[in-house]
């Protein structure tokens, strides 16, 4: 959460000294605190917006545990790793929290239900900050060419690369998390074997019953 903030205060800063000191446009003092400030609010509404598509307009079926859609390969985690992921995927923000479930600590390990619904919920996740990524710069085109120019496009540039570091951690986490769900089904299935190996009566009875 610091270096996220961090992050996007240092780009405020960036922002408004080039603009007052450098830019050609001569803005004046008062326009360049107000056009800094807007930055952050318009990239917020601008991700907020194609969040609500991806969750409400897509179908839910494409973020499912066994969806092909969002599948991961060997190759890709294999890139992460090349990038060092393990060493800072703990220090990237996700807001999963907001929605009370945070996809960064698994809370019920041994509940295949819950790891179905987690695999869902990052999936879901990486696609939300993949159309953030895609679409971080089409806003440009939303405003007058100056402020596009040395104002939002590079808040564009460090939204892009907001999003594109929960993308990496979230799909990393994924085919773990489908191994795991993989290896608790099995377990559950031999328990119920088990089970119904050391009480065949009351598994006729229930069918019996049924």
């Amino acid at each position: 959460m610091v270096l996220y903030i961090l992050t996007i205060v240092l780009a405020m800063v960036g922002i408004f000294l080039y603009n007052f000191f450098v830019n050609p446009a001569d803005y004046s003092l008062t326009k360049n605190i107000i056009f800094t400030i807007l930055q952050p609010i318009i990239m917020i509404a601008w991700d907020g917006l194609w969040a609500f598509i991806v969750h409400w307009i897509l179908p839910g079926k494409w973020f499912s545990a066994d969806s092909k859609f969002v599948d991961v390969g060997k190759k890709e985690c294999r890139f992460y790793e090349f990038l060092g992921i393990k060493h800072w995927k703990d220090h990237v923000l996700e807001l999963g929290f907001l929605g009370g479930f945070s996809k960064k600590k698994v809370s019920n390990p041994n509940d295949p239900e819950y790891i179905k619904l987690f695999i869902q919920e990052c999936n879901v996740g990486s696609t939300v900050h993949l159309v953030n990524l895609i679409f971080a710069f089409p806003i440009l085109f939303c405003f007058p060419h100056n402020f596009s120019i040395y104002f939002v496009l590079p808040a564009a540039c460090v939204n892009a690369f907001l999003s594109l570091l929960p993308i990496m951690v979230l799909r990393y986490n994924i085919p773990r998390l489908r191994r795991l769900y993989a290896v608790l089904i099995k377990k559950a299935n031999r328990q119920a074997n088990l089970q119904n190996q050391i009480n065949p009566t009351n598994q006729k009875t229930s069918q019996t019953d049924s």
